[in-house]
């Protein structure tokens, strides 16, 4: 009898968790006034050209721009990023400094916005996120 009350009690409760951290949606609505955008700041003492791209991991781009900065400059892009995944970005400056970086971006990045911070430098490309 025990054993009945167990097995139903455990299908009762599995039952209560389904769909409970499923898979993330293909598209998440980001916030208009705080969405998912990378920031370009030149800290380096002269201006610089970088081409930045973001491409998704079937290969599609969402952003891909080339802009010049000037010392101390900074500059924003918003590529509407609306579906997790992981995402390749790449900072390339035209001297030839470059990085490239794998992202991870969720749901609740998207929802909550998400900033990624390029950083260039006179000897290195930086990239941060909060």
């Amino acid at each position: 009898m025990r054993r009945r009350s167990l097995l139903a009690g455990l299908a009762v409760s599995t039952a209560a968790l389904a769909g409970c951290g499923g898979d993330s949606p293909s598209t998440v609505t980001p916030d208009p006034d705080d969405p998912v955008v990378f920031v370009v700041t030149n800290e380096q003492t002269v201006s610089a050209t970088v081409q930045l791209t973001v491409a998704r991991d079937d290969g599609s781009t969402v952003l891909d721009e080339s802009v010049t900065l000037d010392a101390g400059a900074v500059r924003e892009f918003d590529p509407g990023i609306d579906r997790p995944g992981t995402y390749e970005l790449t900072a390339a400056i035209e001297d030839g400094l470059q990085r490239t970086i794998t992202l991870n971006v969720e749901a609740t990045d998207i929802r909550n916005g998400s900033n990624y911070e390029v950083i260039l430098r006179d000897n290195s490309v930086q990239v941060t996120w909060a």
